[in-house]
């Protein structure tokens, strides 16, 4: 026992000058989990555009449409800049962009309104951002459903012979409560899980990069890469290695999940002694996954290819931007072989909608799983290499 713990140690020195000597790795390791989490965040926010400039083309002329646009404008969501003559004036205003949407009432608005029937509001967007597109939208509905309310409430005064006062403001009032992402932005829907992905596409990037290197080293040395320790075995050369880029990612790690979460006011809301005990699996079996995944990458360069074409596949495999329960049964399957699904599922429960560790055990244990499984291929890779 104490030859062996000997060699990890041995083995865990000797990583660490290895990954001090090469300036790649340390680019991975120490810049990009620092630079990439600023810059994603940054071009997410402001989180929602405000007071998008919009054109209304009022072809009813009436009373009840001058007040929709009067509300439209009266929102924080879009600034009424002018009204149109016509649908071709309003285009030659999008071009200049002096407009990014256009809502047009048709000619029968207000006739459709009074006898009952469905009238129409036309929006045209310009869906160059999506976040004009939501503010545009938000706008129009939120003010179609308040003048419905309004209108509903007359009738039934009408209807009964007593005083609009009598019968209250709203049929069915309702308050909106957004649970974790308060501020309804888009960046805090999205860059949560995306930050424990970029912890993943570090790692994963440095160590195909060692494995890679020292394969070449290996080819230019008769089939022996000088750089390694000699005479130790599989589990020595594994765990060694492993300890060291846990290490290496202690500091990275929390920067991403929680100065950067601070930074860019976030949701926080999970215990830092919860976040600590979760990501310790999340980081093993990621470290043993890139070992296994190493094998793959013949030379440095291919390490680019890997990373670019796996980072968009787990965030769509993730669940991020697309629900996974709206997945068939193989893609969910490859997306629980993936460590940052089950990471960033974890990590989005606990700091957006905080909940406790207790509450998000099936990502907890399947990640102490997955490093298990990847632990075990990886060291079977490592007896069967050439040394």
């Amino acid at each position: 026992m104490r030859n062996r713990v000997s060699d990890i140690l041995k083995v865990w020195c000797n990583e660490f000058k290895v990954v001090r000597a090469d300036a790649g790795v340390l680019i991975f390791l120490f810049l990009l989990p620092f630079a990439y989490p600023i810059v994603y965040s940054a071009i997410y926010n402001p989180e929602v555009a405000r007071d998008v400039p919009i054109v209304v083309v009022d072809d009813s002329r009436s009373g009840l449409t001058r007040e929709y646009a009067r509300q439209l404008d009266a929102t924080q969501w879009v600034e009424a800049v002018g009204c149109a003559a016509n649908m071709e004036e309003a285009r030659r205003a999008m071009a200049k962009k002096a407009c990014y949407a256009v809502v047009r009432f048709e000619r029968d608005f207000s006739q459709k309104v009074g006898r009952g029937e469905v009238a129409t509001v036309e929006v045209y967007c310009d869906m160059s951002l999506l976040l004009r597109y939501k503010s545009v939208l938000v706008a129009v509905t939120s003010v179609a459903s308040e003048m419905g309310q309004s209108i509903q409430v007359e009738r039934i005064a009408h209807l009964d012979n007593v005083g609009i006062e009598q019968v209250g403001g709203e049929p069915i009032p309702f308050t909106l409560v957004p649970i974790g992402n308060v501020s309804q932005g888009l960046a805090t829907a999205v860059m949560p899980g995306v930050l424990v992905l970029i912890l993943q596409q570090c790692l994963l990037l440095a160590i195909c990069f060692l494995g890679a290197t020292s394969r070449e080293r290996a080819r230019l040395n008769g089939g022996v890469d000088p750089m390694e320790v000699a005479g130790v075995g599989a589990v020595a050369r594994v765990v060694g290695k492993s300890l060291c880029y846990f290490v290496l990612i202690i500091l990275p790690g929390i920067f991403v999940i929680h100065y950067v979460l601070m930074i860019f006011d976030f949701p926080l809301n999970g215990t830092v002694l919860d976040l600590v005990v979760f990501f310790a699996p999340y980081f093993l079996a990621v470290i043993f996954f890139a070992m296994v995944v190493q094998r793959a990458v013949p030379d440095r360069e291919s390490t680019f290819v890997v990373f670019v074409f796996t980072s968009v596949a787990f965030v769509f495999l993730s669940g991020v931007s697309w629900p996974r329960y709206a997945m068939n049964e193989l893609w969910q399957f490859v997306g629980d072989c993936i460590p940052s699904t089950w990471g960033i599922n974890g990590v989005v429960g606990m700091n957006t909608a905080g909940a406790t560790l207790q509450e998000q055990s099936e990502p907890y244990i399947a990640l102490w799983m997955l490093a298990m499984v990847y632990f075990v291929i990886a060291l079977v890779l490592e007896k069967r290499k050439p040394h």
